[in-house]
């Protein structure tokens, strides 16, 4: 069965601290999105922090990778990891098992 995990960050400082770590931050991402781990993420709208969708195996892969992260590193970040196996999916994500609804 396909576990993915909603995982939304909280930022814990802004402005210019937070501007200085985030091209260190993406390029951490960047190396996840080629492993396969991270399918998809973003700031959310309000400015508060982000929000990723990740495909792991367990809460504990996850936080052994965040443990790296540039944010969380220098204090810019807080993480919570939400799991979920999904049971549907539309044609825009390829989920191994998971029903495609068209």
């Amino acid at each position: 069965m396909t576990t993915l995990w909603f995982i939304e960050s909280t930022y814990l400082k802004s402005g210019d601290e937070l501007a200085a770590v985030t091209p260190l931050h993406r390029a951490w991402l960047d190396q996840h999105y080629v492993s396969g781990v991270f399918l998809t993420s973003g700031r959310k709208v309000d400015g508060t922090g982000g929000v990723l969708l990740a495909q792991a195996e367990s809460e504990e892969q996850l936080r052994d990778i965040f443990k790296e992260d540039p944010f969380v590193l220098n204090g810019c970040s807080e993480y919570r990891y939400t799991a979920f196996n999904p049971v549907k999916r539309g044609k825009a994500i390829e989920l191994e098992g998971v029903p495609l609804v068209e």
